[in-house]
C-alpha cells in the first residue's frame, strides 16, 4: 500500500502530538516515583518510629509499584500506537465479518452469558478487504465496549451492520446500552484515558487504539448516542 506525502505528514502530526501525552504521563509518573523513595530514603527508622516507619515503607512501596505499572503501560501503549503509524506492510485479507464476531463473541462468552446479549448480523458485505488483525481488534473493541455498557435490567442487544455505497464499506455496531453524553463528552469520545463512566473497569484506550488503527489506513469512524439509548459506531473503510 503506498502513502501520499500528505498522508505521512498526517501521520507525523498524529505522531507528534501522541508523543507528547504520553511524555506528559511518563514525567508525571516518573516524578511521583523519585518522590516518594527520596522520602523512603530520608526516612528515620528509630525504635519508636519501626511500627509508623514500616507502615509507610509498605504504602510507599505499593505508590512506587503502582506508578510503575503505569509507566510500563503507557510505554507499551507507545509502541502499540507507533507501530500502527509506521507500519506501511499490512497484508489486506478477504476478512469474513461474522466469523469474526463469532470469535470475539467466544472469547467473551462469560460477559456475553451474564449480559444475556443478544447479537444481530445484517451483513450487506460479508468480506471486507483489509488487515485482518486490525478488523478483530475493531471489531473486538466495540463490542466489548457495548457489552461493557450494557443495562443492569436489560438484555444487551448488539446490531453489526455492513454495506456499500459511494464505493466505500461501511461497518456498524449498535446497542441499547447505557449510551454517551455527547454534549458533554462529544469531542473526547475517542480521546486518550477519555472514561466517561464510573464504576466501570475502563482506561480509555481501546477507542483511541480503534481510531488509530482506523484511520492510520484512511478510514473513519464516528459514534452517535444518547443516554440511556444506546450508541451506534460507524466505520468508514
Amino acid at each position: 500500500m503506498s502513502t501520499s506525502p500528505d498522508n505521512y505528514e498526517n501521520k507525523i502530526k498524529r505522531l507528534r502530538e501522541f508523543n507528547l501525552m504520553i511524555a506528559h504521563n511518563l514525567r508525571g509518573g516518573i516524578f511521583n516515583i523519585r518522590q516518594l523513595t527520596e522520602l523512603l530514603i530520608d526516612k528515620k527508622t528509630t525504635k519508636d518510629q519501626v511500627k509508623k516507619t514500616s507502615l509507610e515503607i509498605s504504602e510507599g512501596l505499593q505508590h512506587i509499584h503502582d506508578s510503575s505499572t503505569a509507566l510500563l503501560d503507557a510505554l507499551a501503549l507507545l509502541m502499540e500506537v507507533t507501530n500502527i503509524h509506521i507500519n506501511d506492510n499490512l497484508k489486506y485479507e478477504k476478512c469474513d465479518i461474522a466469523e469474526t464476531v463469532r470469535n470475539i463473541m467466544s472469547q467473551l462468552h462469560l460477559i456475553v452469558a451474564r449480559r444475556n446479549a443478544e447479537i444481530e448480523l445484517n451483513l450487506n458485505v460479508s468480506h471486507i478487504p483489509y488487515p485482518c488483525a486490525y478488523m478483530e481488534s475493531i471489531l473486538y473493541n466495540l463490542i466489548s465496549n457495548a457489552l461493557k455498557y450494557a443495562k443492569d435490567d436489560v438484555a444487551a442487544k448488539i446490531k453489526i451492520s455492513t454495506y456499500r455505497t459511494h464505493n466505500r464499506t461501511y461497518l456498524q455496531v449498535k446497542d441499547n446500552g447505557i449510551g454517551i453524553d455527547l454534549t458533554k463528552y462529544g469531542s473526547k469520545v475517542f480521546g486518550l484515558n477519555a472514561v466517561f463512566h464510573k464504576g466501570y473497569e475502563s482506561k480509555g484506550i481501546g477507542l483511541y487504539l480503534t481510531k488509530t488503527q482506523i484511520e492510520s489506513l484512511g478510514g473513519t469512524i464516528s459514534v452517535q448516542s444518547e443516554v440511556n439509548k444506546g450508541s451506534e459506531f460507524t466505520v468508514v473503510f
